[in-house]
């Protein structure tokens, strides 16, 4: 009976650790103060290969979205202006909850 609950206590603390340790893979995309900015947010892979798309959408003026990549990579494309061609294709790291400005 020891025996079994030493394991069991050994796998939920196992499970805890992973949870605790777990890479933080998010970032913020953050509009300039001024300006509306309107992104797609790609998923990238360790060599910046672009993958899906991850989130798209409008960031109004000094706000900022919250973006969970898969493995703290993303590629990110960006207008000012809804009438134009999307433009940048920014490669950045995202993890940490570090805010990327889009200008």
């Amino acid at each position: 009976m020891k025996i079994i609950i030493f394991w069991i206590g050994f796998i939920l603390n196992l499970a805890w650790a992973t949870f605790l340790f777990a890479e933080d893979n998010t970032c913020w995309l953050e509009a300039p103060s001024q300006d509306d900015v309107w992104v797609i947010a790609y998923d990238a892979d360790v060599d910046g290969n672009r993958g899906g798309v991850i989130w798209q959408g409008k960031i109004a003026a000094g706000q900022k979205i919250k973006i969970d990549s898969t493995d703290g990579h993303i590629r990110y494309d960006y207008k000012l202006d809804p009438d134009q061609p999307y433009e940048g294709d920014v490669s950045a790291g995202c993890f940490g909850q570090r805010s990327l400005s889009v200008e």
